[in-house]
């Protein structure tokens, strides 16, 4: 066992979820967890319901090495912290789609240690054996929407078969929201009144670019609070407010 090895088993020896729930001070809250990384805001779908259709406001790009092993080092510091819990490959694009996906899955696996969730969520269209066989030993929790179902099924199978599948969303059905009010006017909003475990937790997002914002419906941008470059006790939560009448007031997640 490599000394990294023993040093991420020890950290997840400790009881991060109590350390998360401890409560937070008033707003602005210290980010406590890297919850969600954007590996790309390209995407192989146009769906109605998504902000990419018909023209996602910022741009459409790949995460560049030098962001990512940013991102890497401020994992490592809630890691040591020991308040980084599950950490997810997803975002406004396709994870898949970028040409690093799978070395940049196994070097999140490698900084979280053996015992965090790593979760990927995918369309399925890129989940084929090849893409199964190489992402398995990272054990993988994978969800697969059901945007295409044509193509969706096949990777459900492949999931299935090689251990990873975790669930698939039809949340855009079932439980649906229009990002934050980014699309009232273009979806509706079935899903339940919870608070927002973002701004309850002390969750971040880190954006393509390296920015970290609040929120995870952030369709602009607009909820930045600092960048990977920044100094981590810099980087404070706090409610969201968008443009055009998007963010914390208009989701159907309440502010904790």
């Amino acid at each position: 066992m490599s000394m990294q090895t023993e040093v991420n088993v020890k950290l997840n020896e400790l009881d991060s979820q109590q350390l998360i729930k401890k409560p937070f001070s008033p707003y602005p809250r210290p980010v406590r967890d890297v919850h969600q990384v954007e590996l790309s805001t390209r995407c192989n779908l146009r769906c109605h319901y998504c902000p990419h259709f018909p023209e996602l406001p910022r741009k459409k790009e790949d995460m560049t090495r030098e962001v990512f092993y940013a991102t890497l080092d401020l994992v490592r510091h809630y890691v040591r912290q020991g308040t980084q819990t599950e950490l997810s490959l997803t975002g406004i694009g396709e994870a898949m789609l970028h040409p690093d996906f799978v070395e940049f899955a196994a070097l999140t696996r490698e900084v979280i240690g053996p015992q965090r969730q790593l979760t990927i969520t995918t369309n399925g269209l890129l989940l084929d054996e090849a893409m199964a066989v190489a992402i398995a030993p990272l054990r993988p929790h994978v969800f697969i929407s059901l945007h295409r179902p044509e193509k969706a099924g096949l990777a459900v199978q492949v999931a299935k078969k090689h251990g990873i599948l975790a669930g698939v969303n039809e949340s855009f059905v079932t439980s649906a929201f229009d990002w934050a009010g980014s699309m009232k006017d273009r979806w509706f909003v079935s899903a339940p009144r919870i608070p927002c475990e973002y701004l309850r937790s002390g969750w971040a997002v880190v954006l393509v670019d390296g920015r970290v914002a609040t929120c995870c419906l952030d369709v602009d941008g607009s909820s930045t609070v600092g960048t990977v470059w920044d100094k981590p006790e810099t980087l404070m939560l706090k409610p969201w407010v968008g443009e055009k009448g998007a963010g914390c007031s208009s989701c159907h997640m309440s502010v904790p």
